[in-house]
């Protein structure tokens, strides 16, 4: 004999709050996952128990009643669900109470909620009308074999024909009715395809769309082999970091430093990697050349003398999309030059210093820098952009992106000039180096400190790039490190270059970091927009 509903719920809570916790850690790992799978079954049971009694209170209008208030508004209200949320439970509900062998097994714990809601989707999805009841009830069994023998959730919801097909023959759509309908919902997705953007006012482009199954599972399988590619790009990395770090090719300070610095891509989000993803993509087919010009030649942008006349120009630029010189900018760099603008974009949102940096050192910068009579002073040299050839010969040179023990390829690398262009860098083997995304704004000068101390780039006798860690990195190091110590044994030849190129040090690369950070003296302004 049954208890009711009260007594029963009653029994159990008592029960649950009987619970001891206090020797879980000490189970054998064995016991761990047996109370974790007797839990979760128990969970499921009482996620069928609440689906049947919400659906009671569906079908009896019972909260409109008592509350003056729709069920699923009450489910929001009272336990602080969002509106899709509490909507959601009540659908649920009412299709895992469909059918009432589907019902009890969800109640039983034979088949989870998940597949039990996924049954009842089916069910009522199918002609029940013109099926028997004897055909009915076959259905459903048919559907709990399928969840008993293993079949996922999907499987579950897209059976619906093979269920027609095993129980009522004589109702399954033949072949030419599925081939027609699938022809109808393709033709229906493609007319109902979209891809939309808005700016959300917090410094991020929000879009959103859909697309037909075949293009949509594509570009969902292209992102997520670019993610797990991704992760295994980082493990071998950090094999390769800890590599050099025992042959001595690396220091414990740079190894330390380059390690820092692959932990924040270790670091991301699922959601994080796969919208890098989706921009590394989008990067390559640039770099490939493959999107589309118009204008017929590279972007520029004229930089004028003083920072309001040079901002006018700027954002007038972006709006119209013309150059001064009645030339047209192609979408792709009109798109990055409105946000490309020091401290404001065509929206008048902020735009952090370093992010203007790395998208003006990718788009085509030419400054025209004018006397108080305006007249040009200096137009830059012959090109801004990196031309096939030279991309070719760096890829030949760096193989990928140079930042110790990172393995992105050289296709998915930008093109970095070490001494920007603004600050007088030629677009040269001797000035340019290949850096992923992520790692270009780790090495791009900073703009407005010629003090900062942060990654750099040296060449040496041969033409090679080397990267050097910050020195903050290696006085934070863990004692009996090797980096930093002027006169430790066995230092190579990269960690005295570092401290050659420190500031005050006389050495070479300090020059450039002058360079890179010191107001034009021709003119007696600092640039605005950054190479």
């Amino acid at each position: 004999m049954g208890r009711d509903f009260w007594e029963a719920s009653r029994v159990i809570e008592q029960a649950l709050d009987a619970i001891d916790h206090t020797g879980d850690t000490r189970m054998p790992d064995t016991r761990k996952i047996a109370a974790m799978n007797r839990a979760r079954g128990l969970a499921d049971r009482m996620i069928a128990l609440a689906a049947v009694y919400t659906d009671l209170v569906a079908r009896s209008g019972a909260t409109e009643k008592t509350a003056g208030t729709p069920l699923s508004d009450y489910l929001a209200l009272t336990e602080g669900r969002s509106s899709s949320e509490a909507n959601g439970l009540v659908h649920q509900a009412g299709r895992i109470t469909a059918d009432p062998a589907v019902r009890d097994a969800a109640l039983a714990g034979t088949v989870s909620p998940g597949k039990a809601a996924a049954a009842g989707a089916v069910l009522r999805e199918l002609p029940r009308h013109d099926m028997t009841e004897s055909q009915r009830e076959a259905a459903a069994g048919v559907l709990l074999e399928q969840a008993a023998a293993g079949a996922t959730t999907r499987q579950i919801a897209r059976s619906a024909d093979r269920v027609l097909e095993q129980v009522a023959p004589e109702l399954a759509p033949t072949a030419a009715g599925r081939a027609a309908e699938a022809e109808r919902r393709r033709q229906r997705a493609l007319r109902e395809r979209e891809l939309n953007f808005a700016e959300d006012g917090r410094g991020s482009v929000r879009f959103w769309g859909r697309l037909p199954d075949t293009e949509g599972d594509l570009l969902r399988k292209v992102i997520g082999a670019c993610v797990e590619r991704g992760r295994g790009d980082e493990r071998r990395e950090l094999e390769t970091l800890k590599a050099q770090k025992v042959t001595g090719e690396l220091t414990t300070g740079q190894y330390f430093a380059a390690r820092t610095a692959l932990q924040e891509r270790e670091h991301r989000t699922t959601a994080q990697r796969q919208a890098d993803a989706l921009t590394d993509m989008i990067t390559t087919l640039q770099n490939a050349g493959q999107i589309p010009a118009a204008g017929g030649e590279t972007p520029r942008v004229v930089v004028t003398l003083d920072y309001m006349g040079l901002l006018q120009l700027a954002v007038d630029t972006a709006a119209t999309g013309t150059r001064p010189d009645g030339t047209v900018l192609d979408e792709v760099s009109a798109a990055r030059l409105r946000t490309a603008l020091t401290g404001t974009s065509e929206n008048s949102a902020d735009v952090s210093a370093s992010q203007v940096r790395i998208a003006c050192c990718d788009a085509g910068i030419l400054p025209a820098v004018l006397g108080e009579a305006s007249e040009i002073l200096d137009v830059g040299r012959e090109h801004r952009l990196v031309t096939p050839q030279i991309r070719k010969t760096l890829a030949l040179r760096d193989s990928g992106c140079i930042f110790p023990g990172c393995q992105v390829p050289a296709q998915a690398c930008q093109a970095h000039h070490v001494t920007p262009w603004w600050a007088g860098g030629a677009t040269s083997l001797e000035n340019l180096v290949l850096v992923c995304r992520h790692h270009h704004g780790v090495v791009e000068p900073h703009r407005y400190d010629p003090a900062a101390d942060q990654w750099r780039i040296t060449f040496d006798d041969t033409g090679r790039p080397h990267v050097h860690p910050p020195r903050r990195l290696r006085r934070d190091l863990p004692p009996g490190s090797d980096a930093g110590a002027r006169s430790a044994p066995g230092r190579d030849k990269r960690a005295e270059a570092l401290e050659e190129a420190e500031p005050g040090s006389g050495g070479g690369h300090s020059q450039n970091q002058q360079e890179n950070s010191a107001h034009r003296p021709d003119t007696g302004i600092q640039d605005t927009l950054i190479a």
